[in-house]
């Protein structure tokens, strides 16, 4: 019999980081870099391209009503539009990993 185990007793959950890409997007490759890099600094934080040239990347743009590249989402949730600050970027994935 299958018992699901509740939240916070001994799993944790990541956090995922999405970067909606496009590949002729110039300032892509920077939004990515910092996401790849704020996953690193931090356990249980991933990060993820996506691609709008990929079925995935078209469904995640359909779905947020993404009109332009970069667009991150933490947690499938938009929180930028366009390359943030960083320390912004940062402490927004501090305030998901607190929650």
């Amino acid at each position: 019999m299958f018992v699901p185990r509740p939240e916070g007793r001994g799993l944790k959950k990541e956090k995922v980081i999405e970067v909606i890409t496009s590949p002729t997007c110039p300032y892509c490759p920077i939004a990515w870099s910092m996401a790849q890099e704020i996953a690193r600094k931090y356990e249980g934080v991933v990060a993820k391209e996506v691609s709008v040239a990929t079925p995935e990347g078209q469904r995640k743009a359909m779905e947020h009503n993404i009109m332009g590249t970069p667009t991150i989402l933490i947690n499938n949730r938009v929180e930028f539009i366009g390359v943030p600050n960083f320390a912004e970027f940062e402490r927004r994935v501090r305030q998901y990993l607190s929650a």
